[in-house]
């Protein structure tokens, strides 16, 4: 059974594809939720916070399909990419009501830190395309990587928000396919005309890595995988080289989302702590005050 929160949120969605976001009230909310307006506040300060989280919502479910598609051994390159692209545009599909009116009424201004996490979306999609083109083309298209993303990317956009914004019905299956035999196009042109890229991937990472603002979490995402890594080395095998890595997974799975949960992340913290050994501690400590600093 959904807990309380997840509730109130997937009945934040509901009166938001109705209403509008500035139209609906958070009485409306609690109503279509089942409970009293005051509940409501024990988990969110504002309505434009429970807005923020609607967006976490969507997103962490569309990441954690992702996640299961990119470790389905069963599938080739290009089959995960299809799927894991028809995933992302069925879930657009199913909450394209309340994404028109957010869109119209300009989302950027329901929360401040709406804008940060449509950079941090860009920058994992572009992560994700990238990692898909080198899987599937080897290399022939190596060199063009970063051109055949970035392209990818307006289309993506383009295509999908046209659909959303505009109204026409979206069918996941067919666009899907469509775009990645777009992306096929590209990367075999570019391949065949051995032009000079447009785009080196040192650019590309620099410009990453400045849209992330070099801390948040693929900072932390970064530090965890290089903890994981130092296992190997710090740590004899063992049950608790075991569990720590376990413990690292899910404080990994945690920060990954939109809204991370900093009671979880602390407890998390300290679990890693107390089973790390003393070589890791300065990086463990470093990571929890970048992590809980704000």
């Amino acid at each position: 059974m959904p807990d309380r929160k997840s509730l109130i949120v997937a009945a934040a969605r509901r009166v938001f594809a109705r209403k509008g976001y500035r139209a609906a009230s958070m009485r409306e909310i609690a109503g279509e939720a089942g409970i009293a307006k005051g509940s409501i506040y024990l988990h969110f300060r504002s309505k434009d916070e429970l807005a923020l989280a609607v967006v976490a919502d969507v997103y962490d479910r569309v990441r954690r399909r992702m996640a299961e598609l990119e470790a389905d051994e069963g599938l080739t390159p290009r089959e995960r990419f299809v799927r894991q692209l028809e995933e992302q545009i069925a879930v657009g599909a199913d909450n394209a009501d309340w994404i028109r009116r957010l869109w119209h009424e300009h989302g950027s201004g329901i929360h401040e830190a709406l804008p940060g996490f449509v950079r941090r979306i860009r920058v994992e999609t572009t992560e994700w395309l990238l990692r898909s083109i080198r899987n599937m083309y080897g290399e022939p298209a190596a060199p063009y990587a970063c051109d055949i993303a970035l392209m990818m990317q307006g289309a993506l956009g383009e295509v999908i928000g046209f659909h959303l914004i505009g109204g026409k019905p979206i069918e996941p299956q067919r666009l899907s396919r469509y775009l990645a035999a777009r992306m096929d196009d590209i990367a075999a042109g570019l391949a065949k005309g051995g032009e000079r890229p447009l785009v080196r991937a040192e650019e590309l990472d620099a410009l990453m890595r400045r849209m992330a603002d070099g801390s948040g979490p693929a900072a932390w995402q970064t530090a965890i995988r290089n903890l994981r890594e130092r296992l190997e080395t710090v740590c004899p095998d063992g049950a608790d080289r075991g569990e720590l890595d376990e413990a690292l997974g899910l404080l990994a799975a945690e920060a990954a989302k939109l809204l991370p949960n900093r009671v979880m992340m602390r407890a998390m913290l300290g679990h890693v702590r107390d089973l790390a050994p003393d070589a890791l501690r300065p990086e463990i400590d470093e990571l929890e005050r970048d992590m809980l600093r704000n």
